[in-house]
Formats: structure tokens, C-alpha cells, sequence
């Protein structure tokens, strides 16, 4: 892997975005030069560490060599201009690119798919709502056996304060079962077609297969979630440009998550030498490739994917260096609703128990998409933090 620049500000406490109900006057994105920078540079050569700043140093993951450390702002800026005249492989450009899409505004995005014109104000958390059309859910509110419980429960979600809602056919807990394109059309196709008449937010299709992909666009679906990234079936990192470009034709925005390996066997002893760069390279290459097939980046968003081919020591180390991800140009969604994570971290067995943790985590998760099960109660949680952050009440009265 090329060598790459992964930043994370240290000392700015706030959300990375602004809710809507902000004082004007308000703060917004930090300053590079008041911020302390955590830096990391990937696959650092052994032929110039004599530059390197007193406060990083080398250290090797495996197989990767990394220069890792500290700076504040104006260090950080100097050293920038120090590797602009003595380093040719454009170090200092990647510095500032990737500290560049640290600071730049959080969007607005505007989107139409077939005729439907959709927005979504990305300058505060979202809130995207699972609705399992599947038979094994991990989180056991799997509704493929019963449709029309499936549209309610979706209905109810965007009564709750859904800013857009998930639509799977598949389960992709650990082990599951590889579903058929009939059966997934089967399952998602109906609901989508039914929700996109009713609700006036984002409907979301989870799929990674590109048939089911074109049949939910054709329904109305505003969005495609894949857990592979666009890869499908396919472990080439090069797999996905029919899927990319399809998506890019149809001008249907894409999350892309990270997973090591597949649902059948992702939880079988994953390993990585550094989990946050792999994770991070990972999304880098397939953002890369989606661009290259006409896909804007501002139509793209990242997911770590928390749970999905990681232990828990895995895990938290994404969610602590999720401002990382930032650096992809990307807003970040984040999954970790019920998830086993939250079960090792409390000791409750029972998914559907794992509420209260899902809100907590979803309140300080800084993510611009958080996906959850509990609308209500992850609204709530919102609530609160915005308000604490902010020093403003939501729609409440004395």
C-alpha cells in the first residue's frame, strides 16, 4: 500500500458538525493551527527518518512501518514545509489534502433518483432506521415472515424521527446463510414500494447484490448500503466498476463499509497488523474506484463496519479513531446498534437489552449517520448531546 496520511485532532471536544438549532455565533469547524493533531504515516521508508519531528517517531505493525506522534497546528503546518523541499513522492501534499477535508463544512446534500429529489443535512447526526426483512437478524427483529409488520414498524420509525430508513433482505450476522436474488427480491422489493408512497425521507436498500440493487432504484429507493463495499461476491479490491458505474448512471448515493471476509466466516480469528489503516486503506481504495467509475464523492459515505470481521479490541479501536476517517472526504456512518460489542462492554447477553448502551455510544459516536433499531430512544439521546454540547433546549417548554 502507498503511503498515506491519516490525521485526527485531539483536543477539539465538539461535535464535527452543528445542528440546525445552533446560536449564530457559534463556532464552527476547528482551527488547524488550535488543534492537536494525532499523526500517522503509513509505510514510512527507511531512508529519511533524519526529518521526522522530535515529537513522532517510527514504529512497526507487522508488516507496516509507520512515523507516529503528535503535533499541534503551526508544527504541523512547518512540517508540511519541510517535506514540500526535501520529500518527492508529494508527502506534503497528502498532508494537506487530508487535513483539508478535516475542515472542510459538513454538507447538505440534494439528490434525485427517478424523479424522486431528496435532501439530507448532513451538518447534524442522522438518524437511519434498520428495518430486517430477513428470517435471522441477530438482534432477533427479523420480519420477512410477517410484510406488513415490517412496513409498520417502518412507519413507526419515521414517526419517531427517522431521517432515512434501511431496508435488508439479507442477515449478515456472523454464519449467516447466503440468500437467493429471488428470495431478497422477494422480501425488500414490496416494502420499498410501499414505503416510498408513504414517507417523505430516504429509503435505503442494504444489498450487495447489483440486481437487487437496480430493482430497488427502479422502486424508488434514494440510497444502496453494501456491507462489501460494492464488491459483491468478489474479493478483488478492483471488483465492483459494473456496480460503481450503474450506481454512478442512476446518480444513487452509496455507503461503503469495511468487512474482512464474509458473514459465514468474518468472526473466525480476524487479524489485522493495524486495524484503523487497513480499515482506512480500504476505503480509500474503493472511494477511489467509485470516482474513477463517474460516481461524485459527494455521494459516497463511509462505514468502518463495526462488528463485521473485527473482535472487540478491533472495535474499539475504529470507534476511538473514528475522526480518522474524516480524512476520506467522506461522511461517516456508523452501526453498532445492539451489537456484541455492547454486550461485552455491559455483560447483557440479550441483543434486544442493548438499547440504552446503543443510545449512549450513539450520542458521542460524532458520526454524521448513526444506524440504529431504537429510533426514539437514539433520538433522545441525540437530543441531549446536542443540547449539552450546545446550550439549547429542543422544543421543550417550562
Amino acid at each position: 500500500m502507498t503511503r498515506q496520511v491519516l490525521l485526527e485532532p485531539l483536543t477539539h471536544g465538539g461535535f464535527w458538525f452543528a445542528p440546525p438549532f445552533s446560536e449564530p455565533d457559534e463556532p464552527g469547524q476547528p482551527d488547524a493551527l488550535d488543534t492537536l493533531w494525532s499523526v500517522c504515516i503509513t509505510e514510512w521508508p527507511t531512508t529519511d527518518d533524519g526529518w521526522l519531528p522530535e515529537t513522532m517517531q517510527i514504529k512497526n505493525y507487522g508488516t507496516r512501518r509507520m512515523a507516529v506522534g503528535r503535533m499541534n497546528g503551526a508544527a504541523l503546518h512547518d512540517f508540511m514545509d519541510r517535506t514540500a523541499a526535501v520529500d518527492s513522492s508529494g508527502l506534503h501534499q497528502q498532508i494537506a489534502t487530508t487535513l483539508a477535508a478535516h475542515l472542510q463544512p459538513d454538507p447538505i446534500w440534494r439528490w434525485s433518483v427517478n424523479g424522486h429529489a431528496w435532501v439530507l443535512d448532513l451538518t447534524r447526526p442522522n438518524i437511519m432506521g434498520i428495518v430486517n426483512v430477513t428470517l435471522d437478524s441477530f438482534s432477533g427483529d427479523g420480519l420477512a415472515a410477517d410484510r406488513q409488520a415490517a412496513i409498520a414498524s417502518a412507519l413507526a420509525m419515521a414517526e419517531a424521527g427517522a431521517d432515512m430508513l434501511d431496508i435488508g433482505g439479507e442477515s449478515t450476522r456472523p454464519g449467516a446463510g447466503v440468500v437467493s436474488v429471488d428470495e431478497e427480491l422477494e422480501r425488500v422489493i414490496p416494502v420499498v414500494e410501499e414505503l416510498v408512497g408513504a414517507v417523505a425521507i430516504p429509503v435505503a436498500v442494504d444489498t450487495s447484490k447489483p440486481e437487487v440493487m437496480r430493482a430497488a432504484i427502479a422502486a424508488g429507493a434514494a440510497l444502496i448500503n453494501d456491507v462489501t463495499a460494492l464488491r459483491g461476491a468478489e474479493s478483488d479490491l478492483h471488483a465492483g466498476e459494473a456496480t460503481a458505474r450503474m450506481l454512478a448512471a442512476t446518480q444513487t448515493p452509496a455507503v461503503l463499509m469495511h468487512m474482512q471476509n464474509r458473514p459465514q466466516t468474518m468472526q473466525k480469528a480476524p487479524h489485522y497488523d493495524h486495524v484503523v489503516a487497513e480499515v482506512y486503506d480500504f476505503l480509500q481504495q474503493r472511494r477511489d474506484l467509485c470516482v474513477a467509475c463517474g460516481m461524485p464523492v459527494d455521494r459516497l459515505i463511509c462505514d468502518p463496519g463495526i462488528g463485521f470481521g473485527k473482535n472487540g479490541w478491533h472495535n474499539l479501536a475504529l470507534l476511538r479513531r473514528r475522526r480518522v476517517f474524516r480524512g476520506l472526504g467522506l461522511p461517516l456512518l456508523l452501526g453498532f446498534s445492539r451489537k456484541r460489542l455492547l454486550g461485552e462492554l455491559t455483560g447483557i447477553a440479550d441483543p434486544q437489552k442493548r438499547d440504552l448502551a446503543s443510545h449512549i455510544l450513539s450520542a458521542v459516536a460524532d458520526a454524521a449517520i448513526v444506524r440504529v433499531h431504537d429510533v426514539s430512544g437514539a433520538r433522545q439521546a441525540l437530543h441531549i448531546m446536542n443540547g449539552w454540547r450546545h446550550s439549547v433546549r429542543q422544543g421543550a417548554t417550562a
